[in-house]
């Protein structure tokens, strides 16, 4: 009789979580369908990728980083630059194919089968994780359609026109689950051709590089001189100069809070919209010492996990968990949509929560519930409706907007201890 009362139970409680999972798949669907329709971000991101593709198909390489440059004697569809390696601009040819209207049509559509080809991947690997009864799978497929949706770097991209960052995101995941599987050459592969899309996220590529061993750095470096060899005999030196030095500039600059996400939004806060304005060399070296404290802090974390002894399917998985959120949380400049990224860790904790406290689980939830603040309708309603030039304002909405990496610096250092535990006790099946 109790028997029958749980099965019962369990039926119901799958059944619940099984409408609750296609609600969320329902909604995302709509969602990504009016997102790719209504014509948002012409002059935004998708310029700059429409803008390259432009150039590309008429070979004016030599303009590739002069946004304001005419394009066959037309003027470009926006003045934003183009930040991607000179090779990297050849994929975007193919949108000069098509008119500005439905070149961005075309974009969104592969933004978004980029990401959810990712988000697939990344639920069929993490459901492992969870406990595995049916009623806690299906809770689990709840959890990871519902968070899907509203977890907001994810949706940015159709405000902008469309972004690069999707791609970026599956070639990231791809590299993640060849990692598992030990397919070195093609997760370097996979990398290489991520940073030459996002520079950006070549700090995750060298500290993987770094702590996998000679083997993955070896691949790493010749995948890049095969790379960079057949780009500059295809392109030129001089566009490649170019690109070095600009990439040697933009690392030099940082943006305030509307524009960006990073640890380091509060002192760019205080450095350029302060009144009066904060002394820049004082919240430089704010900057500085926060960056040497997050490079310390995973110095020492890595040091303590080669203490641990795991599975080696669980080393490699905190290494490269370990190496994207590194990226974003050393980076000066962290555009809203580069907190995708942030997910592969998010989402791992959600399933193997089994392993963690309710103080952590709180810190998770309030990371996806505070990634509200990366939506850019808010972010622009803020910004154009309230003052905020005095210091302790300034300091708030950029502690708001920075909310989801510094919660995951805080994660990471109050929570260690269990997050090494849940690696010991690593349950890595095959696919189910």
């Amino acid at each position: 009789m109790i028997e029958a009362m749980r099965l019962s139970q369990d039926s119901n409680a799958c059944r619940k979580y099984i409408k609750l999972t296609f609600l969320c798949l329902l909604l995302l669907l709509a969602g990504t369908l009016v997102g790719i329709v209504v014509p948002a971000g012409p002059g935004w991101d998708f310029a700059n990728f429409y803008d390259t593709g432009r150039r590309v198909a008429v070979w004016q390489i030599s303009d590739l980083y002069h946004p304001d440059s005419l394009i066959a004697g037309e003027q470009p569809q926006g003045r934003l630059g183009f930040y991607g390696a000179p090779i990297s601009a050849l994929l975007y040819a193919p949108l000069s194919l098509f008119s500005p209207a439905w070149a961005m049509v075309v974009f969104k559509i592969q933004n978004t089968l980029a990401y959810f080809a990712a988000l697939v991947l990344l639920y069929l690997h993490n459901r492992r994780f969870a406990d595995p009864s049916p009623v806690a799978q299906w809770r689990f497929a709840a959890l990871f359609a519902g968070l899907s949706l509203l977890y907001q770097p994810f949706w940015t991209i159709y405000r902008v026109g469309g972004q690069t960052t999707p791609t970026v995101f599956l070639l990231f995941t791809l590299a993640f689950l060849a990692y598992m599987r030990k397919r070195h050459w093609l997760s370097s592969a996979l990398l290489v051709v991520a940073i030459l899309i996002k520079p950006a996220f070549v700090f995750a590529v060298l500290l993987l590089s770094f702590i996998s061993g000679w083997d993955y750095l070896r691949n790493t470096v010749v995948l890049l001189t095969a790379v960079g060899s057949v780009s500059i005999l295809i392109l030129g030196w001089d566009i490649h100069v170019e690109f070095l030095r600009l990439m040697l500039q933009s690392g030099k600059g940082g943006y305030p809070w509307f524009y960006n996400s990073s640890l380091y939004v509060v002192v760019e806060n205080l450095k350029l919209l302060a009144k009066p304005a904060a002394d820049p060399k004082t919240v430089d070296s704010i900057a500085l010492g926060v960056k040497l404290a997050a490079l310390a802090f995973f110095g020492y974390l890595l040091w303590r996990s080669r203490a641990s002894k795991w599975a080696d399917e669980a080393r490699r998985h905190f290494y490269f968990m370990m190496a994207s959120v590194f990226c974003l949380l050393i980076s000066q400049t962290v555009w809203e949509h580069y907190l995708a990224i942030l997910f592969l860790l998010l989402i791992y904790v959600v399933a193997a929560s089994r392993h963690f406290s309710f103080g952590a689980r709180a810190l998770i939830g309030a990371i996806f519930a505070l990634s509200i603040g990366q939506n850019l309708i808010l972010v622009n309603f803020l910004r154009y409706n309230f003052n905020f030039d005095s210091r302790p304002e300034l300091v708030l909405i950029g502690l708001f907007k920075s909310a989801p990496l510094l919660l995951t610096l805080i994660f990471l250092w109050s929570r260690r201890s269990e997050l090494f535990e849940s690696y010991s006790a690593f349950a890595y099946a095959k696919e189910q």
